[in-house]
C-alpha cells in the first residue's frame, strides 16, 4: 500500500489537505485508489465560495476550483504510484473511492484519469458536494462505472447550491434508513438527474444540526476521530 498527502487548498481559505493511499486488493482483483475526506469539514461548509476553473476535460466543462486543485496537487504521485500497482496487475480494475471532501476529490480523479485511460474506472462516492456545472456533470454521468451515495438529510451533498450552477453526477443512492441501523435494498432510491430535486437534495436547506447523517458513513469505524468534526484540524 502506498500513501500520498500534499498541501492544497478549498475554494476559500481554509486549508484543508489532500490524503489517501493506493492498495491492492487481491480479493476483488482491484487497485484502489482511496481519498480521505476533510476534518475541517464543518469550516468547509460555512466559508467555501466556490469558484470555477476549467479542467480541460471537455467543452463547456467547469470544476470547482479547490476540489479541482485538490487533485492536481497530488496528480503527477498518483498517477506514478498507479502505474506501477496497475503493470504489476494487469488484470485488475482501478476502483476510486472517497467520502465527503474526499469523495468530492475522486469524482474529478476519476473523471480526468478516464479521459487518460483508465476508460472502466469504478468511482464510489460517499457524501460528495456538487463539484461541476452541468456540462462536466453530464461528461462525467455518460463515463459510467459511477456510485454517488448519499444518506438521509445529510446536508454536505447539498452545496454547492444549484443556484449557484453546480450539479450533481448522476445517479444518486440515497439511503433513507436511520442512523446506525441496517441497511436493506427497500432503504435504497436511485435517483437520476444531475439537477434532481429529488433525493437528499429534496429534503430541504443545508443546515449544520444535520450533520449526524453526514457523520453515519464512516466516521464511527475511526477511533482516531473524536465525537464530532472540528471546525479546524
Amino acid at each position: 500500500m502506498h500513501s500520498f498527502n500534499a498541501n492544497a487548498h478549498t475554494s476559500s481559505s481554509t486549508a484543508t489537505d489532500t490524503a489517501g493511499y493506493i492498495a491492492v486488493d487481491t480479493t476483488n482483483k482491484a487497485v484502489v485508489l482511496a481519498f480521505r475526506g476533510s476534518y475541517s469539514v464543518r469550516n468547509w461548509f460555512a466559508d467555501a465560495s466556490f469558484p470555477y476553473i476549467d479542467p480541460d476535460l471537455c467543452d463547456g466543462c467547469f470544476a470547482e476550483l479547490g476540489f479541482w486543485s485538490s487533485w492536481t496537487n497530488v496528480r503527477d504521485d498518483v498517477n506514478a504510484q498507479l502505474e506501477d500497482a496497475l503493470s504489476q496487475n494487469p488484470d485488475y480494475e482501478l476502483v476510486i473511492v472517497g467520502h465527503s471532501l474526499g469523495a468530492a476529490v475522486a469524482t474529478l480523479a476519476a473523471a480526468d484519469l478516464r479521459t487518460k485511460g483508465h476508460e472502466s474506472a469504478k468511482l464510489y462516492a460517499f457524501a460528495s458536494p456538487r463539484v461541476a456545472n452541468p456540462t462536466l456533470a453530464k461528461f462525467i454521468t455518460a463515463q459510467n462505472n459511477n456510485y454517488r451515495f448519499t444518506h438521509q438529510d445529510d446536508p454536505v451533498p447539498k452545496l454547492p447550491l444549484i443556484a449557484m450552477g453546480y450539479a450533481h453526477v448522476s445517479p444518486e443512492y440515497w439511503i433513507t434508513s436511520a442512523d446506525n441501523t441496517t441497511v436493506t435494498a427497500s432503504d435504497i432510491d436511485v435517483v437520476e438527474g444531475v439537477l434532481s430535486l429529488d433525493g437528499n437534495s429534496g429534503t430541504g436547506v443545508p443546515l449544520i444540526s444535520d450533520f449526524h447523517a453526514h457523520h453515519w458513513y464512516f466516521e464511527k469505524t475511526d477511533a482516531c476521530l473524536n465525537n464530532d468534526l472540528p471546525f479546524k484540524r
